[in-house]
């Protein structure tokens, strides 16, 4: 390389360098949320539903975690991950009454500096007499 191009090379590798200290935003990556909904359906087989999002990545692999609502700490049942079409299953052997709810579980993955936030959500609540 001639000294002129190395100056020029170095000048604007520089500039990039000092751009993104400046913006924050080169260096850090960007973040994108996605909202994701998570139903319970209250036909048998209890329990199951489906998990939504505008994001299909977001609906596919996601852990879902069934709980009883109790005064106090919530009782952990069961969880499932959902399969290719959002759906997920949890089973209870024997069911007994109470009030359900479940919960679809917030996940982040990142490429290329970039963060995909797969939003938390929690169902309607079911009560089983």
């Amino acid at each position: 390389m001639h000294g002129t191009s190395k100056y020029v090379l170095a000048l604007v590798a520089g500039i990039a360098i000092a751009g993104a200290i400046v913006g924050g935003t080169a260096l850090a990556g960007n973040t994108v949320r996605i909202d994701s909904k998570v139903s319970m359906s209250d036909r048998p087989p209890a329990f199951h539903g489906k998990v939504t999002s505008e994001n299909q990545a977001c609906e596919q692999g996601r852990r879902v975690r069934l709980y009883n609502k109790l005064i106090g700490p919530d009782e952990l049942l069961g969880s499932d991950q959902t399969n290719n079409a959002g759906r997920w299953t949890v089973e209870l052997d024997p069911l007994s009454s109470g009030a359900y709810y479940a919960k679809v579980i917030r996940r982040s993955e990142g490429a290329a500096g970039t963060t995909f936030i797969c939003k938390a959500d929690i169902s309607r609540t079911l009560v089983v007499d």
